[in-house]
């Protein structure tokens, strides 16, 4: 019996994490890149003067009014690691610095319910260029292969 239930988890497991893999990004309402794959939805968006908005969706991407939720950023640019920190403004949070030059480098944005919640961690590969095929911003592209290693040398 222990047998059938732990090849029935591991099944359940396996079937999870492949639907996970597979599902197509989410398109952010803003162009930006959705984090969260269940509502609320997080986006993050990158602004002209590189600073990062992010804004909280419910379900049908509908915007959500902030409730105490917490972010922070670690851009780990080639340059050294720089911490941003966010304050409201719009309805959204809004980064108080802007992300490093240059491009090429990973991005963990900390969210969190409230103040004494746990930490959600998620990585973003930021590339600023745009995706010749969907149009967006690398790091929120929605193609098919996104997350799969677009060829950013062609196009600089």
């Amino acid at each position: 019996m222990k047998t059938t239930q732990k090849i029935a988890f591991m099944l359940f497991a396996l079937v999870a994490s492949a639907t996970a893999l597979l599902a197509k990004p989410i398109p952010g309402p803003k162009g930006g890149r959705i984090l969260t794959t269940d509502s609320p939805h997080v986006e993050f968006f990158v602004e002209k003067d590189r600073t990062v908005t992010v804004s909280f969706y419910d379900k049908a991407l509908k915007p959500i009014a902030l409730s105490g939720q917490v972010v922070t950023a670690t851009a780990e640019a080639k340059s050294g690691k720089v911490n941003l920190a966010f304050t409201e403004k719009n309805g959204a949070l809004v980064s108080k610095a802007a992300l490093p030059e240059g491009d090429d480098y990973t991005v963990v944005v900390q969210v969190r319910d409230n103040a004494s919640a746990k930490p959600k961690n998620y990585r973003v590969l930021f590339h600023d260029e745009v995706c010749g095929e969907c149009k967006r911003a690398e790091y929120a592209c929605v193609c098919d292969d996104a997350g799969k290693g677009h060829d950013h040398e062609k196009k600089k």
